[in-house]
């Protein structure tokens, strides 16, 4: 990597954000812990919560964060890592972590939490697990009750950090939120319920209620008023302090999971329960868009994933793969049964899987398999929308011995006459930009433009270095949406990366 190049982008820069522009999943740890690495003084995670999953890899050593910002590893240099008043904060996840970054000699003095983050009380994670039960109406989630802690947040019932602190004021906003969270319950069976609570993302049954009740309310008073305690000392007002850091600058915003997953601009419904564009990050760092000097927005070179239900036109191995990833698959059995599986598999199922083993793609947070399409540039086309055209392509790498990359261009419209936005779609209309309307979405096939593959290892600190093939497809992309690659993964380590 050259370092100079990198100094060059980041020059002048007070607040720089990194995003995704597609599904999540795309490498943000890396490109924050690069910059944290050289530039980044306060680093503020602003949308989320422990759904997500960052992974980032130094000097061969790979770390996984959830909820923690992923520069925690720079604490012990003095840099900030933050906590912001848009995530949704669960405290055994947050101790979880921090277990683990004394297991890994880390420190965390530096950690600071928002006061106003929005809580999630046992109930919530019961109450997402309990809804993915059913098949009617199933997303996919994570399982870690951030919807439902965000619902309660949009319906003025929520509870926050702050709260714990006040001892009063706690267990009363606790008892009106377990006598409706009871109510909804009840209609669930008791033994999946149970089952639920059992689990060790809940503390292993410590909140299991007797008689007819769901929960232990007292068990969940004493519990929460212990992470209280050692919370006090990382709390603050965030949003002031950051605003306050705005002149110094050397702010680093990350965000989690992708613009097509956010709440207001995502595929709805099969999207995440906060807005993870630039504008939503933002936000939630108690800040505003326009404070942001540099938005990179990162898309995999060249293809995608997506955790989860919700259409992906150009998915490898289409229903079959869908199926798979949705209904049981996992890495243990696609190491077991498709071992076989090529890169170059003229079955695209097989093809998926390999791209999959090759890519590591599995959920950081769930460990299910990722679905795997092509680059799809009517979703980019759309993202670019709400996103900067400064991106980040990463995960080059993982595609190296591919023969043929095809790169999805538009979309072929073939189901019924559908009215949508005040145009009337008609069967074979083409589509160049991407709608977020399942019912469109579904009814698409990819239209496609392939290009050879660069059949070696990446090597190199400049652009010129790239092998050809790479390189003209980068300005076919380029030339078609317009975007400005500013930083080129080629590896998983930090080093592994060309700024341009």
């Amino acid at each position: 990597m050259n370092n100079a190049n990198l100094k060059k982008l980041l020059k002048g820069k007070k607040v720089v954000s990194v995003t995704c522009n597609q599904f999540g999943d795309t490498g943000k740890g890396k490109i924050v812990h690069l910059i944290a690495s050289q530039w980044a003084k306060i680093i503020v995670r602003g949308t989320g919560g422990d759904n997500a999953g960052h992974t980032i890899c130094c000097n061969g050593e790979e770390k996984v964060f959830h909820l923690l910002p992923s520069a925690m590893p720079y604490d012990k240099e003095g840099k900030i890592n933050i906590i912001g008043s848009g995530v949704v904060f669960y405290p055994k996840a947050c101790f979880d972590e921090i277990a683990d970054l004394k297991k890994a000699g880390l420190s965390y003095n530096n950690l600071r939490i928002a006061y106003n983050a929005k809580l999630t009380l046992p109930t919530h994670p019961v109450l997402d697990r309990a809804k993915e039960l059913s098949k009617e109406g199933r997303i996919g989630t994570t399982g870690k009750g951030i919807t439902p802690t965000y619902v309660d947040f949009v319906a003025r019932q929520g509870l926050i950090i702050n709260d714990l602190f006040n001892k009063d004021v706690f267990v009363k906003k606790l008892r009106r939120h377990l006598e409706e969270k009871e109510y909804l319950l009840k209609r669930y069976d008791p033994s999946d319920l149970k089952k639920i609570l059992n689990h060790s993302h809940l503390e292993n049954g410590i909140y299991i209620g007797s008689g007819d009740k769901i929960f232990n309310e007292e068990a969940i008073i004493d519990r929460y008023l212990e992470y209280a305690k050692e919370l006090r000392p990382m709390v603050a007002d965030t949003d002031s302090f950051v605003r306050k850091n705005l002149k110094e600058g050397g702010i680093l915003l990350e965000g989690a999971q992708g613009l097509l997953l956010s709440i207001d601009f995502g595929t709805y419904p099969f999207v995440t329960s906060s807005d993870c564009s630039i504008q939503g990050l933002a936000k939630g760092a108690g800040i505003s868009a326009t404070n942001i000097d540099l938005s990179l927005g990162i898309i995999k070179g060249f293809y995608a994933t997506r955790v989860g239900e919700g259409a992906l036109v150009d998915e490898l191995g289409n229903k079959t793969s869908d199926t798979w990833c949705n209904g049981g698959g996992s890495r243990e059995k696609e190491e077991k049964l498709y071992a076989h599986a090529s890169i170059n598999d003229s079955d695209e199922f097989l093809q998926g899987i390999a791209i999959r083993r090759k890519g590591r793609e599995f959920g950081a947070t769930t460990g299910r398999p990722r679905r795997v399409a092509w680059l799809d540039l009517p979703l980019l086309r759309y993202s670019l929308n709400y996103a900067s055209k400064d991106v980040v392509l990463t995960k080059l790498d993982v595609l190296n011995e591919l023969e043929v990359i095809k790169i999805c261009v538009a979309y072929k419209y073939h189901g019924p006459k559908y009215y949508y936005g005040g145009e009337i779609l008609n069967s074979d209309s083409i589509l160049r930009e991407a709608v977020m309307d399942d019912n469109v979405l579904r009814n698409c096939s990819p239209i496609y433009k392939e290009f050879p593959g660069w059949l070696c290892e990446l090597k190199g600190d400049n652009f010129s270095d790239l092998p050809e093939n790479l390189k003209n497809i980068v300005t076919f992309i380029q030339k078609d949406t317009g975007i400005f690659p500013r930083i080129i993964s080629i590896g998983a380590d930090r080093d592994e990366t060309i700024i341009l």
